[in-house]
């Protein structure tokens, strides 16, 4: 007769899908963490001038915090792959929304009367979180021994992304010309995209991937 799995190795194989589960939720606490602390950052300063060596008067310390989250979520794929690199963007963006309601009438007092729109934080943390998803997606499919070429085509098009996305749902309809500063932001965005390769390089070895990911 067909063979009945005993109470045993019922109990045995719960436990160890729990043990499993237990293990991954850990693995995320950092990396979501990371992205939570980049997202309250660029939050906060939103509000801030870039610095002078920057002549856009429209150019925030917060857009220049925002390329450092694709390479939080770089480290967490290639540590762990898309799967866990697409939890730790989800669950950052629940924290930080959850946060942002929930102490709203704090923020509102901390925060001074230079703080950009609502509209424009919410154009770009729309903007930024499809690009997290297509930053995911092209890191995994270009991870391979060019080290170097899954971040920063990930980087790329996820600032390219961000931009077509943030400008128009933030700016259109407002009157301000907002093409010039897509294109500058673009520009922003791929600068960052070359320079975040150096760091990424320097983790690379703090960071391994796990098995199965062909020490990619």
């Amino acid at each position: 007769g067909r063979h009945t799995p005993s109470f045993r190795s019922r109990e045995d194989s719960f436990f160890k899908r729990l043990k499993r589960g237990v293990g991954a939720i850990l693995r995320l606490v950092v990396p979501v963490l990371l992205l939570v602390t980049l997202g309250g950052a660029s939050f906060v300063y939103a509000g801030t001038p870039a610095p002078l060596a920057y002549a856009q008067p429209w150019l925030n310390i917060a857009m220049l915090l925002v390329p450092l989250t694709f390479l939080a979520i770089h480290l967490t794929g290639r540590r762990y792959g898309a799967g866990y690199a697409f939890a730790q963007v989800v669950l950052a963006y629940a924290a930080i929304f959850s946060a942002a309601f929930y102490y709203r009438d704090a923020i509102e007092q901390v925060l001074n009367e230079n703080h950009v729109a609502l509209r424009i934080i919410l154009g770009f943390a729309a903007g930024l979180f499809v690009a997290h998803l297509v930053a995911i997606f092209l890191f995994d499919r270009f991870r391979g021994p060019r080290w170097w070429q899954a971040p920063l085509v990930a980087s790329l098009f996820g600032g390219i992304v961000l931009s077509l996305i943030a400008f128009p749902t933030s700016y259109a309809g407002t009157g301000i010309e907002w093409t010039g500063r897509m294109l500058d932001y673009m520009g922003v965005t791929s600068t960052a995209a070359l320079l975040l390769i150096l760091p990424y390089w320097m983790m690379r070895s703090l960071v391994p991937p796990r098995s199965g990911f062909g020490g990619y």
